[in-house]
């Protein structure tokens, strides 16, 4: 889901957040797109750094069909993972056509946008640049066509107790603070906006001229629930990993607070959440 050379996920890592993706995305955005597209046949849907497809696992379902999908992304391996599954069928249980195409984003085609119905993308938006973004939006805002964008991070992480209960101290905070500083580095598509992409966005699709709607999409990882465990060590692991690169001189500080927190987590006592929001996006003529 990277939107240049410079930036890649692993695909195993894009499989271990499938789950906590789909519980923590949007249903009401999802069939109020639904409702707005459903008298178009077929649906013509851009997937945008789509990597293994989980975007379409996710959506396609939840609207009308046929749907004619392209799932665009600079990683061919990760595009190769999302071809090997079958293609989910529509909410009506009509055929989805899919398709994969390895391209970088650094420069959106205009043939993109001919006769698009719906560009989506997932995880993406704090990746990028502002006027990347900018240019985005008045790319779908000209072609006439929807846009629903999910799990976008906003800057809000942390621990949670086994009752759900807010738990932060003054090293996370500090923790936080670096990470969200390390987000802001480019990675293949100019400075990239980091947290700041959940304000962003919105206001850019507004400013296109399009109808806005958003809703919180958080990642929850309650407490002592071993489903959980495996995500939310990658998550401590990566935090400590970027925060190293942020401050490196503070290497045993962050080593210290990965390893107290990993103990906590592997005895049940915390649970994880990351902020993100959902953004959906509707062109003002019906």
């Amino acid at each position: 889901m990277m939107p240049g050379a410079d930036s890649r996920f692993d695909g195993d890592w894009l499989a271990l957040r499938e789950a906590a993706d789909h519980t923590a995305r949007s249903d009401a955005l999802a069939g109020r797109l639904a409702e707005r597209l459903a008298r178009r046949a077929p649906l013509r849907v851009l997937d945008l750094g789509a990597g293994t497809g989980s975007n379409l696992r996710w959506l396609a379902p939840r609207l009308p069909g046929p749907q004619d999908w392209l799932l665009l992304d600079h990683d061919a391996e990760l595009l190769d993972r999302a071809q090997v599954l079958a293609a989910p069928v529509s909410r009506d249980d009509r055929p989805t056509r899919v398709e994969a195409r390895c391209a970088d984003l650094a420069e959106l085609s205009p043939e993109l946008f001919e006769g698009l119905d719906l560009m989506t993308a997932s995880a993406l938006f704090d990746l990028v640049s502002a006027s990347w973004l900018e240019q985005l939006a008045d790319c779908i805002a000209s072609a006439g066509a929807a846009a629903l964008f999910a799990l976008t991070v906003d800057g809000r992480r942390g621990f949670v107790d086994a009752a759900g209960r807010a738990l932060i101290d003054d090293a996370d905070r500090w923790m936080v603070r670096q990470f969200n500083a390390h987000q802001l580095r480019a990675k293949g598509l100019g400075r990239a906006l980091g947290p700041a992409a959940a304000s962003a966005l919105p206001e850019a699709l507004t400013a296109a001229g399009l109808r806005v709607f958003t809703e919180r999409a958080d990642w929850r990882l309650a407490a002592g629930e071993p489903q959980n465990g495996p995500l939310a060590q990658a998550l401590i692991a990566d935090w400590s990993q970027a925060v190293e690169e942020q401050s490196p001189e503070s290497k045993a500080q962050v080593a210290a607070w990965r390893d107290r927190r990993l103990a906590t987590l592997e005895a049940g006592r915390i649970g994880l959440y990351v902020g993100h929001v959902d953004v959906l996006a509707l062109p003002e003529a019906p």
